[in-house]
Formats: structure tokens, C-alpha cells, sequence
């Protein structure tokens, strides 16, 4: 079986000349690969040592070429580079093998940034499906020429050993380094013409500069990295004879112990089988027989598959699929709203739904919240259970020069990424800002610190593993809290703030808790969540990603600066944010292979969808704002949502109180490149103010808003892509008050 040995450095290659090839390298790199190249991976029972020294073994292995030369920043292909290099693969068993050969005559690791040391990037997709999503099979490994490891996706999991070496020619000048390593591939079948996808990256760092001048590819210069493996070539497995021993598999089985082991206890149904299967898995991790390991696997594998949750509500694989848009008209149990009262009863059990699949539960309020201010600079103390947490915010107040009216103003609160000034559109309004950094009330991670965790800290064994867009919302909710506290007891704030007239708004992210803030907290006037998307007003049913060919612009998924696959569905936001939702919520994705779905989008499996947070907010008044070329947002999804909730407003006389705020593909983006992209317009900011001006003081909107808030533009595109309203939400014409 082969032996592997990993050194991250070795400056050996010189005892070995006979193996540095440096001919044989050059030799290639003057020829130039196809578009989803092929490298042919030959099977091998040698013992590969990996300390980036080539051995005999690796002269049976066909080569390809590294040569696409691009520009660093990847706009178009490089002129003048001397910088390429050669690839080879051997494979044994659940173990491939890869070493790249670089030619480069000016070595540098000396820079701070990965991506700006000479090295090369190996990625990686085990299911070779050329799909342009990042999933959970897909890993990008950086190795830099001096050993240095860093990347991103399964690489942690998947890589076995790596090793740099530098390589020198015969009068033992240094030309360049050689990169070697082993890739663990349980899961493929190990057999002659398996395939995964791969492409080689080189960075090619200058000196005395320390940065990256070029990036050299095997398969295609338009490499889009881990977000998009259709670009990526293919390893093809070869060579096998049928009768050689192949190195024995554990991968998969270690893999599911691992999962077993670290599940937390205590929250599963059937958790006995699942320990039955662990034991046995552990016995036959030494086993010399696949077949054995295999089996082991399997059952560990099927006891995982078939751990149910405790709790209130059934197992997420335990609900119906339900392949449209859920009746916000229609109980649990199957009843019918059919009166106002009927409707407040089924907003609670929808907003406990959300909570118990997907949020978390918000605590109840807090005792006690204190304030103090200096400046725009606020304090806000929050005491609960005997503990006490402390964020920053930032009250902006207008003056009469400014809007040129007295106050009490109403308070826009903004969830924010940074704390920066106060948006002056807002502010020449006549509205006070009252900005909270989302990050001081729930850290933008999977360690749960911040404000809220330290009051309520992350337990999923005690069913409190709530998500950061449910602590982010529940600091919204201190930030009214502590404009309360202000107006009650500093007199400055009697007369200045109008707490009674209260808008959250928030972007991206910031937009999704926006949207959660105004779902929680009845205070909140008016919702605005901006860009919210997947995990915001965007349902999860339905995303332009599942739309094949792709579509053009307006409606599509082409911005200025190059294509795009559609927008972010669950499987992105499990994986990318999972920590803004509980432990419950990845449940309701299909297992192993996340992104495939019998429905247009994902989750069809959850009891609700987001249009019915959106309609739980009625009657109160929310405004969806997105851009129609915004398709890393699902601004398709945005308006789905808004559309589906309309019932609900209508229902409750309301209809004027739900609107969407589209920024066109002929608005100019601030930043440069045209239109496009992920950012929100001036005029959006204008339209905000307009929404809010009507809402609170009855002001007429102007035609065109008239027009922009109300009319859908997406319906011929719900039409020709889901089959119209009617058969994306089948419940719609029987709804209440039509």
C-alpha cells in the first residue's frame, strides 16, 4: 500500500536530479489546454512519499499543461508571463494523488496575503457536476511555495498531506518549486473512468513588490474559484487492472463517526440505534476488508439519516413536501381563517413556527434597559436573569436648519455593518437615525458572542440555539428600548423624538434582521428590509437560480460586470450563514446533495415560507427593497414575497401598506461599473422617506412612486418561468375579503 509522508519544506530536490524533469516541464507549458481540460490519473500500488520531491513513480503519469495566463485581478488573459507549469496524477484506492511542476524565475512568499505568495491553488469538486454553486463536496487548497497552507471548502476534511519543494536544474539553479499532495476521495467509485473536477491555479508573485502580477490556470482563465466549479476540468481515474489491492477506505466511515460523536445528546428520538451503529463503526475502523468498512458505514450512515428531533413540532424529514407557496389562510391542522380573529390566532402560531424551524425563540423582554448619551454616542444597558450586557449605538437628531421643521421627529433605525454617519436623506427629512452595529449585538459567526449571548447564551441541548438574525432583531428592539427610556427620562428627548412613529430598515444581512426586527416587535411602524433576500423577503421556493438557460438582463441573471447564476437560496445560507438561523433549519435541505430539489427553489419540506413572515406583519406597512439586477439578492424572490403576502394586507384592509422599492438596471452604481450589483440606490434612500412621509402623515406619493410601489414587474416573468400566480400560490383566489 502506498506510504505517505508529509514535509510542508523540503530543499532536497537537488539529491534527486534525475527526477526534476525541469525538460520535460518546460516542454509543456508552451502548450495550451482546452476549456474543461482532462488529466488522466494512473492507478499506482507504488509508496508515494509526499515532500514535494518527484519520484520515478510520477514519470508513468501523462502530464498537462498550466499555462492559461490572466491578469491578477482575472479581467482578461496576461501578456508577457514566463511563469507556468506542468500537472500529474497517480491514484490508489480512495487516494489521489497530484503533483505540479512550476517553472517561475522570481520565487516570493514574503507577502502578508496568501494570494499575493507565489503558490498554487488546487480545486477541488468530488461530485465533478459542474454547477455553479458552492457545495458541500467543493474545496479551493492555497499552497504556497514555501509550504504554507491555507483555503477554503471541504479542504480541511479532504486534504491527506501536502508538501512544496523547490526545484532546481542541472547546474542546481533554483527554477522554480514543485507542490505535492494527496486528496482523500471516499465516496467515488473506485474504479476506471470515475471523474472529479479539478482545476490548478498558479499565483505568480513579483518582487520586490510582494504582489500577485499573474494567475496561471490548467482548464479555463475564467476561473470563477469555489462559487462556480463549471469552469473546472476533470480527473479521470485509469490504469486499474482489476486484480491489484487498493489502498483501504476509512474516509467516509471516519467522517460519520465523527458526525456521531459530536452530535449533541439529549434532542433525539431513536438516538439508540444511532449508538448501536457507532459502536460497530469503531470495531471495523481497523478492519483489512472494504467490503467490512463499508458496511459498518452504511448502517452508521442510515442511523444518522433516521435521528429524528424532540420537540413541539414534527421532524422536519418528517413534513409533507409542499411544492408552492403555503396558505397563510390555513392552520396547522388544517383549518381555515375566516375572520380578523381567526387571522391574529394564525399569526401567532406562524410566528412560532418561524421561531421553533428556523430563528429561534426570542426571550421575553428584558427587566430592566438603561440608557446614557453623550453626543450622538449611545449606551445601551440591557439587565436580564441577573445579567448585564452593554452595546453602542449612534442617535443622530435633524436640526430646523436642516428639514426646516421642529420636532419630534420620527426615528428610522438602521442595522448597520459599521457605525458611520447618519444618511442625510434622512435626516433633511426630518427623521432621526438611531444606527445600531449588528456585529456589538451577535457576532457575524458560528461563536455566538456579543450582547445577546451574553444574556442568553447558544444551547441547543436546551432548545436556546438561536440564530444571529433573531439577536440582531432583539437589538433592534433595545435600541426602541432605550429611545423609550430617553424620551421618559431626559428632557432634552420629550419633545425631540417621536417613538410612536418608528421605521427599521436595515441591508443585505443588516436586511434580514430588519425584516425579523419588524416580524418580533409591533412597535416597528414601518419595515424596510433592503436586499434581504434568501433568509429575508425573498421565499425559498422559488429563486431564479433554478431557471435553466440562464436569463438575460433585466430579468435574468447578467449584470454589466459578467453573469451571474441566480441569486442565494437555503442551501447557500446554511452553509455561507448558518449561524443566522437555528440548528433546525439545515433539516429542511435534501441530504449529501444539498442543491438538488424536485421544486424550483428549496425547502419544500418547511411548513411556511417567507411571504408569511412578510404577511405577518400586517396591517402595519412594509416596503421591499431590492434591485432588479441584483441577482446575488433574488430580487425575483423579494417581489414573490411581497406578492404572496398581498392576500393577507387585503385581507386586512391594508393593501396600501405593503409595497416594493425596485432600483432599476439604468440607475448608475456610485462605486463604478455601471449598473448592477449589490448596493442600494439614492433613490431608493428618497423612496424610503417618500413611503414613510405617506404612511405617517398621510402625504400623497407622486405618480411615478404610485405606480413603482404597486405594480409587480416580475409577473410575465412568474408566468413563463412558475407557471403564474395562481399555480405558485393555489390558494389565492379562495383567500378571505376577495
Amino acid at each position: 500500500m502506498p506510504k505517505i509522508l508529509s514535509f510542508s519544506f523540503i530543499i532536497l530536490a537537488f539529491i534527486f536530479p534525475a527526477f526534476t524533469n525541469t525538460g520535460f516541464t518546460e516542454k509543456f507549458i508552451k502548450e495550451r489546454q482546452p476549456v474543461n481540460a482532462t488529466l488522466s490519473a494512473q492507478f499506482t500500488t507504488a509508496n508515494i512519499i509526499i515532500d514535494g520531491i518527484e519520484e520515478k513513480e510520477w514519470s508513468k503519469a501523462k502530464p498537462g499543461t498550466i499555462n492559461i495566463a490572466m491578469t491578477s485581478n482575472l479581467s482578461g488573459p496576461a501578456t508577457g508571463c514566463t511563469t507556468g507549469g506542468v500537472i500529474r496524477s497517480l491514484w490508489d484506492g480512495a487516494l489521489l494523488y497530484l503533483l505540479i511542476d512550476v517553472t517561475d524565475a522570481d520565487i516570493t512568499t514574503a507577502a502578508t496575503r496568501p494570494t499575493d505568495k507565489d503558490g498554487v491553488e488546487i480545486y477541488f469538486d468530488l461530485w465533478n457536476d459542474k454547477f455553479p454553486k458552492y457545495e458541500e463536496d467543493d474545496g479551493m487548497m492555497r499552497i504556497s511555495a514555501a509550504g504554507e497552507l491555507t483555503g477554503s471548502g471541504v479542504y480541511a476534511d479532504r486534504l491527506k498531506a501536502y508538501a512544496a519543494s523547490p526545484r532546481y536544474n542541472k547546474e542546481n539553479t533554483k527554477i522554480g518549486y514543485t507542490v505535492e499532495l494527496a486528496i482523500q476521495i471516499g465516496g467515488v467509485a473506485m474504479k476506471n473512468g470515475s471523474s472529479m473536477g479539478i482545476d490548478i491555479g498558479i499565483n505568480d508573485a513579483v518582487s520586490p513588490a510582494n504582489t500577485t502580477k499573474y494567475k496561471i490556470f490548467w482548464s479555463n482563465g475564467n476561473n470563477k474559484g469555489i462559487n462556480d466549479n463549471s469552469q473546472w476540468g476533470n480527473v479521470v481515474l485509469n490504469g486499474y487492472d482489476g486484480k491489484s489491492a487498493m489502498a483501504i477506505d476509512t474516509f467516509l466511515l471516519k467522517t460519520n463517526i465523527k458526525k456521531a460523536e459530536t452530535l449533541v445528546r439529549g434532542i433525539w428520538i431513536n438516538k439508540t440505534v444511532l449508538d448501536k451503529a457507532l459502536v460497530n463503526a469503531k470495531n471495523e475502523l481497523t478492519a483489512t476488508n472494504q467490503t467490512n468498512i463499508n458496511a459498518a458505514n452504511a448502517s452508521l450512515d442510515h442511523a444518522l439519516k433516521a435521528l429524528r428531533r424532540k420537540g413541539k413540532y414534527k421532524d422536519p424529514f418528517d413534513l409533507p413536501a409542499t411544492n408552492y407557496l403555503p396558505d397563510p389562510f390555513t392552520f396547522l391542522n388544517g383549518e381555515k381563517v375566516k375572520t380578523v380573529a381567526d387571522w391574529n390566532v394564525r399569526r401567532d402560531e406562524i410566528k412560532d413556527l418561524v421561531q421553533y424551524y428556523e430563528y429561534g425563540y426570542m426571550p421575553q423582554a428584558p427587566e430592566k434597559v438603561t440608557t446614557s448619551i453623550n453626543g450622538t454616542a449611545l449606551a445601551v444597558t440591557v439587565n436580564d436573569n441577573g445579567k448585564t450586557a452593554t452595546f453602542n449605538a449612534k442617535l443622530t437628531v435633524p436640526t430646523v436648519a436642516q428639514c426646516g421643521k421642529n420636532g419630534p421627529y420620527p426615528v428610522i433605525l438602521s442595522i448597520d455593518f459599521f457605525s458611520g454617519d447618519a444618511n442625510p436623506i434622512f435626516l433633511n427629512a426630518g427623521y432621526a437615525v438611531l444606527s445600531i452595529v449588528y456585529s456589538a449585538i451577535g457576532s457575524d459567526n458560528y461563536d455566538h458572542k456579543g450582547a445577546f449571548y451574553t444574556l442568553y447564551p447558544y444551547d441547543v441541548a436546551t432548545g436556546h440555539d438561536v440564530g444571529t438574525l433573531l439577536a440582531w432583531a432583539w437589538g433592534a428592539s433595545r435600541g426602541v428600548d432605550a429611545l423609550s427610556y430617553l424620551v421618559n427620562n431626559d428632557p432634552a428627548f420629550k419633545n425631540t423624538l417621536d417613538i410612536n412613529k418608528l421605521v427599521v430598515t436595515g441591508f443585505s444581512r443588516c436586511g434580514k434582521a430588519a425584516l425579523a426586527a419588524g416580524f418580533f416587535d409591533d412597535r416597528f411602524d414601518i419595515v424596510s428590509p433592503g436586499a434581504s433576500g434568501c433568509g429575508g423577503a425573498a421565499v425559498y421556493r422559488y429563486d431564479a437560480f433554478g431557471n435553466t438557460p440562464f436569463r438575460s438582463a433585466p430579468f435574468g441573471n447578467v449584470y454589466t460586470w459578467g453573469t451571474s447564476p441566480g441569486g442565494e437560496v437555503l442551501g447557500d445560507k446554511t452553509r455561507h450563514q448558518g449561524h443566522n438561523a437555528n440548528e433546525m433549519l439545515p433539516r429542511f435541505l435534501n441530504p449529501d446533495r444539498i442543491y438538488k430539489t424536485k421544486t424550483h427553489g428549496y425547502g419544500e419540506r418547511l411548513p411556511y415560507d417567507h411571504h408569511e413572515i412578510i404577511a405577518a406583519i400586517a396591517p402595519r406597512a412594509v416596503l421591499i427593497t431590492t434591485g432588479n439586477d441584483d441577482y446575488s439578492n433574488n430580487a425575483e424572490g423579494d417581489c414573490i414575497g411581497a406578492e404572496a403576502a398581498k392576500p393577507v394586507f387585503n385581507f386586512l384592509n391594508a393593501s396600501e401598506n405593503i409595497a416594493i422599492n425596485i432600483r432599476t438596471t439604468g440607475e448608475a452604481n456610485p462605486r463604478g461599473g455601471g449598473g448592477g450589483g449589490h448596493w442600494l440606490s439614492e433613490k431608493q434612500v428618497k423612496n424610503l422617506v417618500e413611503f414613510a412621509d405617506k404612511i405617517f402623515f398621510g402625504k400623497p406619493l407622486s405618480a411615478e412612486s404610485q405606480t413603482a410601489f404597486y405594480s409587480n414587474p416580475y409577473i410575465p416573468t412568474f408566468d413563463k418561468y412558475y407557471g403564474g400566480l395562481d399555480k405558485m400560490m393555489p390558494w389565492r383566489k379562495s383567500a378571505p375579503g376577495r
